[in-house]
């Protein structure tokens, strides 16, 4: 028998602007943060927008230096449609003083109405969040991949 390995196809990038993070406290041996997001833009081939503004990262970092990220906010495509984004994963971050990784890998999961956009429903998908190379919050940037 033989095993499909799947590869990632490229589908769009998010550049998502954040706001300073509001530290929530200690929770489950961990930190907990709420991370505003501002707004950003959507670009690629089969989708572009703008992210909207009001969604936020519920993210908690734990004591063994695993950042855990629970994203939700919308996007609204070129033509108007509204499209739910719910992005979680969790990585090792590094040791240094600002404790921010390189890349993490996530897990978006979309809900778009019927039509255009319905494809976002179905399939599996993968992110990689590179936050800014300053090590400040803002911007994000996220590249979304299908698996086929």
């Amino acid at each position: 028998m033989t095993i499909h390995i799947p590869k990632a196809e490229p589908m769009f990038q998010l550049r998502v602007d954040c706001g300073p993070a509001v530290r929530i406290g200690a929770v489950r041996g961990g930190s907990a943060l709420m991370i505003p997001i501002l707004g950003g833009t959507v670009t690629g081939e089969r989708l572009s927008g703008e992210v909207m503004p009001g969604g936020a990262d519920w993210a908690i970092i734990d004591e063994q230096g695993v950042c855990i990220v629970d994203a939700r906010y919308a996007i609204k495509a070129k033509d108007g449609t509204i499209i739910q984004v719910f992005n979680g994963g969790a990585n090792p971050i590094s040791r240094g003083p600002d404790r921010v990784p390189s890349v993490m890998l996530t897990m978006p999961r979309f809900v778009a109405p019927d039509g255009d956009h319905a494809w976002l429903n179905q399939g599996v998908y993968v992110g990689t969040l590179t936050p800014d190379s300053s090590g400040r919050p803002s911007p994000v940037h996220v590249g979304v991949f299908r698996m086929a």
